[in-house]
C-alpha cells in the first residue's frame, strides 16, 4: 500500500471518528490508547496486504473518537445555562456590525464572558444604537435566550458600553479599503465589490443574496481561494524569474495579511494554508500530493477545531467543493468539448463542485440551482476583472474622494448593475432552481455512496491519471506554481 493512500485513509478515517463520536456519543476507555499504539507500531511494520487499509482505518477511527471526547470534557460551559437571565457579557465584536431589516444593530461577541466566565462559542447581540466596531472590546448588558444560526445564544435590546475603542491594526486596513470603496462607489455597487474582494458581504442587499442563492454564485461574495489565487499568482509572476526568495516571502506575507483581513473564514483559512504549503514545496523543488494535502490541511483544522466538521457549514462545503473538483472535474473536462478551453474549465469545474456539495445543500437547505453552471459560465471570467476594478474604485476613494465619483465611479457602476440585471433576469426563470423538501440523513448517504461508486469506476477506467489542470486549480483557489508542482500534486492513480 502506498504511502499517500496510508495517509489518506488515516485522515478520512479521522474525520469519520470524529462525526461517529459526536452522533453516537462514543466514550473512550483507557484500554483504547493501548489499542492505537498496538496498531501504530503494526502500521509501522509496513503492511502491504490489504490489512493495511484495515489497520489504518481503524487507527484513524480510534484517533477520532478519543479527539472528540477530549473535545467535550476541555470544552468552555455553554453561555445558554444563563438562558433568560439578566448578565453582563464582556467580548470582542468579530465581523463587520450591520443593520438588520428591522433596524436593529447586530453584531457578534467572540472569545465571551459572562459574570467572568469564559463560554463557548459567540454571543448575538442587538442593539438599538450603531456606535461600535469591528474588533472593539465591548460590555452588553441584557436578557439572554436562546439563538438560532452560527451563535446559540441572542441579546436583544442590549445596553452597551465600549471598553476597549482601539481595534487591530489589520482591521483598520479593511476599513480604510471599504472606506475608499464606499466614497468612490454608491452603496450596492460598493457591497458587491467588498463581497468580491474581501468576502465582506454584510451590507449586500437582501435582493442581491438571493439572486446570487438561487444562481448558486454565493461563493464569488464569499472569500474563497479564487481570490487569493489571482493575488498571489500575479506577484509570483512577477518575481519568480528575478528573484524567487523574494517572490515567496511577499506572496506568503499576502496569503497571512488577506487571511486576516478576510476574518479568516473556513475556506480563506484552507486555501491560504495549502497556498502556503504548494509555494514552499515549489521553492524547494519538491512535490505534494494534492488528496494528501487536503487530507492533511482538513485534519488539522478539525483537530484543532472538531465543531468545524460538524455544524460550520462553510467549512463542509468548502472542502466538499474541493474533492469534488480535484477527482470529479478532469473527467469532467474530458467528456466536454476542449475547445474554447476557459469554457470547458469553468463547466467541469462548476459541475464536479455542484455534485459534490449537492447532496449538502438539499439537506441544509432545500434548494437547488439548475442555472449555476451556466451564471459561473457568464460571471467567472469577469472576476479578475471586477477585482482590478474594485481595487482601482478603492484607491480612488482614498487619493480622490471628491472627483473618485465622477473619474472611475460611474463607470464601474454601470458595469456592476449590467451584472446583477442580467443575473436577476435569469434568477426569475421558473428553472432556475427547485425547492426540495429536506430529504433524511438516509437519502443523502446513499446519494454520496453512488458518486463514491462512481468515483472508484473512474479510477478503473482506462484513464486512471487523474489530472488537474492550472486553470481547474486556480478556479478551484488553489495556487499551483508551475506544471512541474502540477503534475506532482494533482495526480491520483489506481494502486
Amino acid at each position: 500500500m502506498r504511502r499517500h493512500w496510508q495517509i489518506i485513509i488515516l485522515c478520512f478515517s479521522f474525520l469519520v471518528g470524529i462525526v461517529l463520536a459526536a452522533n453516537y456519543l462514543f466514550v473512550v476507555q483507557p484500554i483504547v490508547y493501548g489499542v492505537v499504539v498496538i496498531l501504530s507500531v503494526m502500521a509501522l511494520l509496513k503492511v502491504k496486504s490489504k490489512l493495511g487499509y484495515v489497520l489504518f482505518m481503524t487507527i484513524g477511527l480510534l484517533l477520532g473518537i478519543w479527539r472528540f471526547d477530549w473535545h467535550i470534557q476541555t470544552r468552555l460551559p455553554s453561555a445558554l445555562i444563563y438562558e433568560n437571565q439578566k448578565v453582563s457579557v464582556v467580548g470582542s465584536i468579530s465581523g463587520e456590525p450591520r443593520w438588520d431589516q428591522y433596524r436593529n444593530y447586530v453584531f457578534y461577541l467572540s472569545d465571551a464572558k459572562i459574570n467572568n466566565q469564559p463560554v463557548d462559542g459567540l454571543v448575538r447581540v442587538k442593539t438599538l444604537s450603531g456606535f461600535t466596531r469591528e474588533g472593539q472590546i465591548v460590555k452588553s448588558t441584557g436578557k439572554l435566550r436562546a439563538g438560532l444560526g452560527k451563535a446559540e445564544t441572542l441579546m436583544s435590546f442590549a445596553n452597551i458600553e465600549i471598553l476597549q475603542p482601539n481595534q487591530p491594526v489589520m482591521i483598520q486596513i479593511k476599513e480604510l479599503f471599504l472606506r475608499g470603496l464606499n466614497t468612490t462607489l454608491p452603496k450596492d455597487s460598493a457591497a458587491f465589490m467588498s463581497g468580491i474582494l474581501i468576502g465582506e458581504r454584510s451590507a449586500l442587499p437582501t435582493n442581491m443574496q438571493n439572486v446570487l442563492i438561487t444562481l448558486g454564485l454565493s461563493h464569488i461574495v464569499a472569500v474563497s481561494g479564487y481570490n487569493l489565487t489571482i493575488l498571489v499568482g500575479v506577484l509570483q509572476k512577477r518575481f519568480s524569474k528575478n528573484w524567487r526568495w523574494g517572490g515567496l516571502v511577499s506572496s506568503l506575507w499576502i496569503i497571512l495579511g488577506f487571511v486576516i483581513i478576510a476574518g479568516a473564514s473556513a475556506s480563506i483559512l484552507r486555501a491560504g494554508i495549502m497556498s502556503a504549503l504548494f509555494l514552499i514545496v515549489n521553492y524547494y523543488g519538491k512535490r505534494l500530493n494534492l488528496v494528501v494535502c487536503m487530507g492533511l490541511v482538513a485534519t488539522a483544522m478539525v483537530a484543532m477545531q472538531p465543531q468545524s466538521i460538524l455544524s460550520d457549514i462553510g467549512w463542509q462545503l468548502s472542502f466538499l467543493s474541493l474533492l469534488g473538483i480535484t477527482v470529479l472535474a478532469p473527467k469532467i473536462s474530458q467528456l466536454l468539448p476542449s475547445k474554447p478551453q476557459l469554457l470547458n474549465t469553468i463547466l467541469s469545474v462548476t459541475l464536479a463542485a455542484q455534485l459534490a456539495t449537492a447532496g449538502l445543500i438539499v439537506f441544509k437547505f432545500g434548494q437547488l440551482s439548475l442555472l449555476a453552471p451556466l451564471s459561473n459560465l457568464l460571471i467567472m471570467p469577469f472576476i479578475p476583472l471586477l477585482m482590478l476594478f474594485g481595487f482601482i474604485a478603492a484607491l480612488a476613494g482614498l487619493l480622490l474622494p471628491n472627483s473618485a465619483y465622477m473619474i472611475v465611479g460611474q463607470p464601474i457602476h454601470l458595469v456592476v448593475n449590467t451584472v446583477f440585471d442580467l443575473l436577476a433576469y435569469l434568477s426569475q426563470l421558473r428553472f432556475a432552481s427547485i425547492e426540495l423538501r429536506s430529504p433524511s440523513i438516509m437519502v443523502i448517504v446513499l446519494y454520496y455512496t453512488a458518486l463514491i461508486s462512481l468515483v472508484i469506476f473512474i479510477r478503473q477506467s482506462k484513464n486512471k491519471s487523474l489530472s488537474l489542470s492550472e486553470n481547474h486549480a486556480k478556479i478551484a483557489g488553489i495556487y499551483q506554481p508551475n506544471q512541474s508542482v502540477e503534475k506532482g500534486v494533482s495526480n491520483v492513480r489506481a494502486q
